[in-house]
């Protein structure tokens, strides 16, 4: 008969339970349904080079919406095409088109928010070509920034009959677009220096026709000057050694306006 085969044995080995990680206790936040903050829709109109495009691009960039690498691949896609200063425009212009011509013809859309409000940037065509695509923006807008340019010759040409000052200025109060903020722009370049008189004769020219078109001046408009590529009175107020007038004028209130700085009367 056949040998009885061997019994194998199976070591048993003892499995000693790990305690529980120790868990830290969270506080436990209540849950905020949505964002509290306030919304507004803005459309950025004027004439066309008056800067639109370029303004809401340095806003983008100064509240920290743009990071400093992007920034750098814009400069040097503009000098590429010879157009150094268009750089902060390419944030806003995004097709090949619009960066050939230097033209907007899309509403370029675009966020940034404030500890108070949360903005939405429409940036609308100045060029009479594009005009149904800029209705398409103001048609959505609560306030619209108003871009002129104090540059000598450009503030007449885009103000004069033709240019689109005047259109976008009527467009923009047939479509509901209540509040005006006039930004008088290219108050650093070489034929402006921050001169008062300068702003001062934009807007004695823009205060009638904006009341024509049914705007009332001191409740619903206000002026000012700004630097849209370098950036004064957009985010930080212009140094009052390059414009000692400026804060006297908004301390007393002058036209409608008692903040320094575009985004703070946003």
């Amino acid at each position: 008969s056949a040998a009885p085969s061997a019994m194998v044995t199976t070591p048993v080995v003892a499995v000693v339970a790990k305690p529980p990680p120790v868990l830290k206790e969270v506080p436990i936040e209540a849950v905020k349904e949505g964002d509290p903050r306030e919304h507004v829709n803005l459309v950025f109109i004027g004439h066309v080079d008056a800067g639109k495009s370029t303004l809401s691009g340095n806003i983008l960039y100064l509240t920290d919406n743009v990071d400093k690498r992007t920034i750098e691949k814009y400069e040097k896609e503009a000098k590429d095409l010879n157009r150094e200063s268009w750089f902060l425009a390419f944030i806003m212009d995004t097709n090949e088109e619009e960066r050939a011509k230097g033209k907007t013809v899309e509403v370029g859309r675009a966020h940034f928010d404030t500890e108070v409000k949360r903005y939405t940037i429409l940036d609308a065509p100045g060029h009479k070509n594009y005009v149904p695509n800029m209705i398409m923006g103001a048609c959505q807008a609560d306030v619209g920034v108003l871009v002129i340019s104090a540059r000598k010759g450009e503030f007449e040409t885009g103000f004069d009959r033709g240019g689109q000052t005047r259109e976008h200025a009527m467009l923009a109060k047939t479509l509901g677009v209540s509040y005006l903020v006039v930004v008088i722009n290219k108050m650093d370049d070489p034929t402006v220096m921050w001169s008062k008189v300068r702003f001062d004769e934009c807007i004695s020219k823009l205060r009638p026709y904006l009341k024509s078109c049914g705007y009332i001046i001191k409740k619903e408009v206000k002026f000012l000057p700004i630097s849209g590529l370098g950036g004064a009175n957009v985010k930080d107020e212009v140094d009052a050694a390059v414009c000692p007038w400026w804060k006297k004028s908004y301390t007393n209130g002058d036209n409608n306006t008692s903040v320094g700085t575009l985004i703070g009367l946003l």
